[in-house]
């Protein structure tokens, strides 16, 4: 865990949404990649699968302490069946993009802290929803000795089970692709 910090005079919150084609992935369970989809199935398609995002330009300092932090998601295709899934984050200095190659997701080291997530029912397409607090996971990589203002993040989601909530990927349009947002410390 983060060393406490005195209290905060000011936070400013950062927000980058996923950039590029290859800064999101799909992963199926017999680690086949599939890497242009218009959606992110969070985590069944067909397979169980892990689903990888990569924000781009994360100009927060090393060990700054982060307050709150989650990833926005815009409704692709309406789901209501119960399903829980996994947080984790790439625990690397500055996360590579994904590639083709078998086992891009499931191979990356996963940070020691994760957050589960039993999101509510998404019920209308286009609607947004707001993961629960990441802070742990994007504070254990930020404290990285390795981490520097501007380096790229990487968020994996896992889980169980045959049920889904399906959100835009990068393909879903400018307006809809995931965003991160981190609210810190102002250093």
């Amino acid at each position: 865990m983060h060393k406490p910090h005195a209290s905060c005079n000011s936070t400013s919150t950062f927000e980058v949404r996923i950039a590029a084609d290859y800064d999101d992935a799909e992963e199926r369970e017999n680690q086949s990649m599939y890497m242009n989809s218009s959606d992110l199935e969070l985590i069944y398609d067909n397979s169980r699968q892990q689903v990888g995002m990569r924000f781009l330009n994360i100009t927060i300092p090393q060990g700054t302490e982060v307050k709150n932090a989650y990833i926005r998601f815009t409704t692709d295709e309406t789901n209501s069946s119960n399903v829980t899934v996994t947080f984790f984050g790439e625990d690397v200095d500055d996360a590579v993009t994904f590639a083709t190659n078998s086992g891009n997701i499931s191979s990356r080291t996963k940070t020691s802290v994760s957050v589960d997530w039993t999101p509510d029912p998404w019920t209308s397409v286009g609607a947004t929803h707001d993961s629960p607090d990441l802070t742990t996971i994007a504070q254990e990589i930020i404290n990285r000795s390795g981490w520097s203002s501007g380096n790229d993040m990487v968020f994996i989601v896992t889980g169980a089970g045959t049920n889904k909530r399906t959100a835009d990927s990068y393909r879903g349009g400018a307006s809809n692709r995931p965003l991160l947002h981190i609210e810190y410390c102002t250093p």
